[in-house]
């Protein structure tokens, strides 16, 4: 039952009005004659935008989706072998967010404390993101291609890359500098430089604010750069079942709608990778590249590339190939 009271509120203030009152009070006035003194003493209505601006987000609201905005979250108690983890899935956008599962990297001193995983690139073998960056070269095919390893964590990658003919810089990122390199910059104190091509490998998975960090990151690009990442996609089903999302420092666990919410609210075009490079069968089902770019061009140079470019894994480093590593796949952190 709806009182009087509540229609005339909710007349004056359609902002008061919860959408499920709106409904039943819009029928009950609904051809309702308005007085012309009514029509005029009645305050403005708020403009849609308005009314739809979502509220600003913080990394410490645990209460709305850290990518869209939604309130609609579902929240999953996970007890692992090692500690409690409260998990949080937006039902709108489908992005998982483990907030609590922070690691200080800060604290680091030296290249020894980072673990050191097939994926990371050494001074006798080229590591990922040497092949992410010999990609993401291929795909621009332009020379004297600036390059922005971020993240770059004890990894050498940049030496191998630097070797690449289209290459003329070669910059590390990261928020500690555990190499002393001349060429690096403090994500946290910013950089008016800006890249043809960012590589951050196993990166955004540790952002605590999603919302936030990806537009920074957009913005270190040229008009014409082409940002490529790598990491694991969520893909439904209970959170307990994925042990990427409980690796130190992963926060953040992204689906392919969450993806399109982040490049749709920088303006920027996405495309998804299967890698070329990849371990147990465990992890080839959900590592991906994720190739964002303000051009629209870059997008096509994409799918030709791939188009052109098998996803097999070759033989190398004492894993032999088999007929899962055609899959694709990467080794996890």
């Amino acid at each position: 039952m709806i009182r009087k009271d509540q229609v005339s509120r909710a007349v004056k203030d359609p902002l008061w009005a919860g959408r499920a009152v709106r409904r039943r009070i819009r029928g009950r006035i609904k051809g309702r004659p308005e007085t012309p003194s009514a029509v005029a003493d009645r305050p403005p209505t708020p403009s849609v935008a308005r009314r739809r601006a979502p509220r600003p987000l913080s990394a410490m609201d645990r209460s709305r989706c850290l990518v869209c905005g939604s309130s609609n979250l579902t929240l999953y108690d996970i007890e692992r072998p090692t500690r409690h983890y409260d998990v949080r899935i937006c039902r709108r956008c489908r992005y998982v967010s483990n907030a609590e599962n922070t690691l200080d990297y800060t604290k680091f001193q030296s290249p020894e404390e980072f673990e050191l995983t097939d994926r990371v690139g050494t001074d006798d073998h080229p590591g990922r993101e040497f092949h992410m960056a010999k990609m993401g070269a291929d795909i621009l095919k332009r020379k004297q291609l600036s390059v922005m390893v971020f993240g770059a964590g004890s990894s050498l990658d940049y030496r191998h890359i630097a070797r690449l003919p289209s290459v003329s810089k070669v910059i590390m990122s990261d928020i500690v500098d555990v190499r002393g390199e001349a060429d690096f910059i403090n994500i946290a104190e910013g950089t008016d430089q800006r890249f043809d091509l960012i590589i951050a490998c196993e990166v955004v998975e540790h952002f605590i604010d999603p919302r936030n960090e990806f537009p920074r990151l957009f913005d270190l690009l040229t008009p014409d750069g082409l940002l490529v990442c790598s990491t694991n996609i969520y893909d439904s089903g209970h959170p307990d079942r994925h042990h990427y999302l409980y690796l130190p420092g992963h926060t953040s666990y992204y689906s392919p709608r969450s993806i399109g919410v982040i490049a749709k609210r920088s303006n920027m075009h996405f495309d998804f990778r299967m890698p070329k490079y990849g371990p147990p069968r465990v992890f080839t089902k959900r590592k991906r590249y994720i190739l964002f770019s303000r051009s629209s061009e870059n997008l096509r140079k994409t799918a030709v590339y791939f188009g052109s470019h098998p996803t097999h894994r070759p033989r190398g480093r004492g894993r032999p190939a088999t007929p899962d590593s055609a899959q694709g796949g990467s080794p996890p952190e």
